[in-house]
This record gives structure tokens, sequence and C-alpha cells, in this order.
């Protein structure tokens, strides 16, 4: 998935809340401030349920005795109960007396959520404190099996995590109501279409939702909501639950103005306001197992409020599983933000020694006929492409850097060794929130000199001269050149706007972050003349190849 951006600086997105034609969703936490804790996407993965690391696609990986196990994903599975202590021990520790987990707590089997409300119920033992949850599409099934849940079942396991303590509970979902505090109501939503990724409210889960609401209202207490699929876009292509604009519109105008979200594993914030000017903010929240193992604490007051994220930066290698070797321990142990960074960049290593190779993007794009002279060079190109992009960056021999140097193209100056380094430096800005200042320009730079110099190394490996001459026809319209240097200008566009073709066809109509506020910390107000929406503008080359990359590897 993909689509952050940014080198401009952004209006912070706060739209005015009419307080004529409904409650100002932070108005009770005037009174009495409340500080919640929130996660998504724990996914645990109990030491039963874990498999023998993969050693699969480690092929031009520069550490792949110690990341070679890393997922395409970026989650941690091996680590991710040790994560996920840390987590509830900082929860523990911490003023929060609330902690919502916004679904998708584990990979779904059963031991697994077992193993999660065994922690869970032994973090509120040792705190004190509340932990309230809500299914994600991995945690249940339509219906129960020898190693996975039904909806049923997960009220079951988790009922003391919110069920036991709702005042009002949804007869066909898992949703729920419940008082946090003096001040608000958790409105808990089951957004899963059971058996599937994609998430939906039905009518029936709506009107639970707008009559809860309206109790809360009514009680003088402030919605808050939790649900694991977004119910505002956070990229221009995202996959969205049905008349999610419908059902954004109704939570604002009916007194909610916090929706808490999961399920694409990357921190963002998106607003909207509805007609009437009410506003309405999704806080996405990261993937806990993945870098940079994010969590949030946000504080109602009245100013607005305030998102804080936190970061894993620590944890118990003594919890991690003997699937793990002792060097991979100590890496752990010894700077744990790292390893986890390494881990995250390694997979998309593997991402792309795993699926790079295929010449359909290419041949839609330039109308390339199967069994033409062009579109038998472009599928050899395409077959060489995942070993070119395996050579370094920089170096007199077999480089990407060598690759550009006969075209009088230089390489802009990194830290990395491989390709894949500036793609994982990339994408990790969207995963990571506020992206400009992760992402940098220089690494969208880099990252187009690396697919450039390798689609050149990959010309000129086995494929025959007249099929060449007529991939560039197609691609360029230009006639492959008589002279030396009239062909070095050929292949060098084509090596560009094919670069370009797998860029933009694979972006799929994604565009511009719909995030205005910054997205890791930030004050969210509902006030008048706060602000005003807007949107990334970012520079086209950054928004493809960001978005590129990430849907190549989520989507």
């Amino acid at each position: 998935m993909l689509r952050k951006h940014g080198f401009h600086s952004l209006l912070v997105c706060c739209l005015t809340l009419c307080l004529t034609v409904c409650p100002c969703p932070v108005a009770a936490a005037a009174a009495s401030p409340l500080c919640i804790t929130v996660a998504a996407d724990t996914h645990l993965r109990c030491a039963a349920d874990l498999s023998a690391p993969s050693a699969q696609y480690t092929e031009h990986l520069l550490d792949p005795h110690t990341f070679g196990y890393a997922s395409t994903q970026g989650q941690m599975d091996h680590e991710s109960e040790a994560i996920l202590c840390a987590m509830l021990d900082a929860f523990a520790a911490s003023d929060s007396p609330f902690l919502l987990i916004a679904g998708d707590l584990t990979c779904g089997r059963r031991a697994s959520h077992l193993r999660m409300a065994e922690l869970l119920r032994r973090a509120e033992q040792v705190g004190g404190k509340q932990i309230f949850v809500i299914n994600g599409n991995h945690d249940c099934a339509a219906e129960s099996g020898d190693n996975n849940i039904s909806m049923q079942e997960f009220r079951e396991i988790y009922a003391q995590f919110g069920y036991d303590e709702a005042i009002a509970r949804d007869a066909d979902s898992a949703s729920y109501a419940a008082d946090l505090g003096e001040t608000h109501r958790l409105l808990a939503v089951d957004s899963c279409i059971y058996g599937e990724d994609e998430g939906e409210i039905s009518e029936s889960v709506l009107r639970f939702i707008l009559e809860q609401t309206e109790a809360a209202v009514r009680d003088g207490r402030t919605p808050i909501v939790m649900m694991h699929h977004s119910i505002l876009p956070h990229y221009a292509a995202q996959p969205m639950i049905d008349k999610y604009r419908r059902y954004a519109r109704r939570f604002a105008d009916s007194g909610i103005g916090i929706v808490l979200t999961g399920h694409i594993h990357a921190n963002d914030i998106s607003c909207t306001r509805s007609d009437r000017g009410n506003l309405l903010y999704d806080i996405q929240t990261g993937s806990l197992i993945a870098s940079p193992n994010t969590y949030r604490t946000l504080t109602f007051g009245a100013d607005g409020v305030q998102v804080r994220s936190r970061f894993v930066t620590q944890i118990d290698t003594s919890v991690l599983p003997a699937t793990l070797t002792p060097t991979q321990k100590a890496m752990l142990a010894d700077d744990f933000p790292a390893y986890a960074h390494a881990y995250f960049e390694s997979g998309v290593g593997k991402w792309f020694n795993r699926n790079l190779g295929s010449v359909d993007r290419i041949a839609r794009w330039f109308k390339l006929r199967d069994g033409t002279a062009a579109y038998n060079a472009a599928n050899q190109i395409m077959q060489n492409l995942g070993d070119a992009l395996g050579q370094d960056i920089y170096g007199a021999e077999g480089s990407i850097e060598s690759a550009l140097a006969p075209f009088g193209v230089d390489v802009p100056a990194s830290r990395f060794q491989k390709p894949y380094q500036a793609a994982a430096a990339v994408m990790y800005g969207f995963f990571h929130g506020d992206e400009a200042t992760v992402s940098g320009e220089e690494n969208v730079r880099l990252l187009l000199r690396c697919l450039e110099g390798a689609l050149l190394s990959a010309m000129q490996n086995g494929v025959d001269d007249a099929s060449l001459g007529s991939l560039i026809r197609s691609v360029t319209g230009k006639a492959a050149a008589l002279s030396a240097s009239r062909r070095t200008d050929a292949l060098r566009d084509t090596a560009e706007r094919m670069a370009l073709a797998l860029v933009q066809t694979a972006a799929n109509g994604f565009t511009d972050d719909y995030s205005a506020p910054s997205d890791l910390d930030e004050t969210l107000r509902f006030q008048e003349n706060s602000g005003t929406a807007a949107t990334h503008i970012t520079a086209q080359i950054f928004r493809l190849l960001l978005l590129f990359l990430k849907h190549l590897i989520y989507g």
C-alpha cells in the first residue's frame, strides 16, 4: 500500500464543528481529562503457532544469516510476544487507565488467542487497569475450526476485555459499548466480513452505533469509536468499506469526532468535515510488531485531543522463542529499534527477490503483444531485473553506478549498499508516519537511479539486438539509432520510460495521502477557525515511486 509524500509544509487539518448541531467531541473532557493508550495489529503468534524461520528469497541480502527469516510484510512474528509484553509493561507503568486494541490481536489461531487473553489478564491484574479489544480481519473465521475461532468464540475468550463491562452489546456482531471513566463512552465496532480481509459496516451495526452514540450524548458522555478498518481513506486508492462517506458523515453529525483504527499497519491521521460542518478524525495506528513498533497515547482535554506516538524500544529477550539464535537474541537486546528496522529492510529485499520478473505490467503499459520481438525482449529484461537489482549500488564494476556511467548518469551518494535499502527507506516513511522526515527526496532520486541502472544492465544481458531494437521502437516511438551515440540515448530513454511504467501501472490509481495533520504527534482541535483541511502535495515521481513500492509489498 502506498501513498505519502512530502516535501511541502502542510496546514493542520482542523475544521469548524457547529456547536448548535451536535455536542463538541471534547466538551465533556474539559472538566475531567481522559488519557487512553491505543495499539493495533498486535498479531500475536504464540510459540505453539510459530513455524521454523524461512530462509527463502534471501539472495542478495546483506545479512541473510541474521535477517533471512524476515517477513515480506514486516511483521516480527517470532518477536511478537516479547514486543506485546513490552507495550503492556509500558501501559501498566503509564498514567493511562485504559488500553484499547483496534483489531488483529493475533494471527487468528486458537492457541494464540488463548495466550493473548492470558497476557491481557495478567496486564490488568498487575496494573489494576482496564483493557478493551475489538476483532480484526485476522482474528475470526466464518466458522469455528480446529485452529481458528468464530466471532462468538472471540466474545467468549475476550469477555473480560470489553464484553463483561459493556453497557450494551450488539446481538448480531462483536460490537459493544462501554464507559471509559466519567466522561467518555467507547463504541467498539465490529467492521469485519468473516473470511475476508476487507470490512463493512452493516445496517444493523450502523443502527447500534447511532443508538449508542445518541445514548452517550444523552448521558453527557463523549463517544469514541474503535474499529479495525478505516472510516476515512488514508491514501487515494485505499480499499474502503462500502458507503464509507455516508458513514463518516453520519458519525460526525451524531457527535462522534474520533475513530481509532488499524489494519493498514501505518501511522496516519485523516480528517473530514460533514456538510453540517462537523469534523471527524480517523486516527490509524501502525502494527505493533512491525518497525517502528508504534502505539499511541491520546489525552482528551479542553484544548483538543493530544495524540502522542510511543515506540517499543526494548524487549525482554527471555520471552523470545527458541526459534531465534543466541546471536539474534543478543542483537535484539543490544538495540531493538535498529534490529527491527534491519528486519523491515530485509523484508523489502526478500520481496524484491520473490516478486520481480513479471513482464505483465510493461506489456500492458506499452501494448506489447505476446509473441512479438518487443514482447520477448521485455520478457527477457524483466527476468534479468531481479539479479540486476541485486547488484551493489556503488563500484567500478558490476554495480548500478557502473551500469549508468556510460550514459553519463551519476548516482546520488548514500549510506546504502543495495537498491532494496533505498526502496525500504522510501517505504518506511509511510509506515512510520510523517514520512517526509523519514523517506527524504534524496532516497527517491536514488531509487529511481537504481531502477534505471538495473534495467540498463538487464537490457544488455542476453537480449539480442534485433529484439531490443523492436522494444526501443515500441517504448519510445523512435527507431533504434544508427549511430552509437544515438543508440546510447535510445537505450537510456527506454530504461527511463520502462522504470516509470513499472511505477505508474503498479500505482493503480493511488494518489496523494489524504492526511493533513501530522501523523505522529498532533493536537487535534474542534474549535472554529482552527485551520483548514489540506492534502499533501508532492512531486509526481516521489508519489508514484512510493505508492508503487508500498502497493507491491502490501497490496
